[in-house]
């Protein structure tokens, strides 16, 4: 491939992540984003934990929230990693699954449904069986992976979903710093010292 023309692929592939993640900005219901910054305030006051989950792409992603929580002072763990607390039902889950039928998470909703705690998914899919049991469900256009084969995109296979959640979950954490009065300084003191 000439070097234009990868230039050229570049711009174009950034331009449609950007419009997404537009769409997104744009499609999002208000009232269920407002429901789980709540959820999360309510965590943080009754010193409760949030659990986050995705398999995959999806798990980076999640694994980026729960430390921007951890820089707010908010109780969190990935799910999965060495140190997963034990869920209670004062807990959140917040899962990531672009299709909402992903074995893994599926498997993590069912049991924290059983468990009683609260569940939040982030999907393209408001039918899916994780929908049907979540408490709150945040709508993201992207291509999940039941989608990437059928539909074309410059960006690979799931990463219109993925940057689309990351960049508003990132966007929520900015409102959770700004709700909380956690400033730079105070996210720089909880920052690792020593990676």
């Amino acid at each position: 491939m000439e070097n234009e023309k990868i230039i050229e692929r570049l711009g174009k592939t950034l331009q449609e992540i950007a419009e997404k993640i537009s769409i997104n900005s744009n499609s999002l219901d208000s009232n269920v984003v407002l429901k789980l910054i709540e959820d999360i305030l309510q965590i943080y006051d009754n010193n409760a934990m949030v659990f986050i989950y995705g398999a995959g792409r999806s798990g980076f992603i999640g694994r980026c929230f729960a430390q921007r929580l951890m820089h707010l002072g908010i109780k969190s763990c990935f799910i999965s990693d060495a140190i997963t607390h034990r869920y209670t039902e004062r807990d959140l889950l917040i899962l990531i699954s672009g299709s909402g039928e992903t074995t893994s998470p599926k498997s993590i909703a069912n049991k924290a449904k059983e468990i009683g705690g609260r569940i939040a998914l982030f999907t393209g899919n408001l039918k899916s069986n994780i929908a049907k049991i979540s408490d709150t469900i945040i709508k993201i256009e992207g291509k999940s992976k039941d989608q990437a084969i059928s539909q074309e995109t410059l960006a690979p296979y799931t990463s219109l979903f993925d940057i689309s959640t990351l960049a508003i979950l990132d966007s929520i954490g900015g409102i959770l710093m700004e709700i909380l009065g956690v400033s730079e300084e105070d996210i720089d003191n909880r920052h690792a010292s020593i990676e």
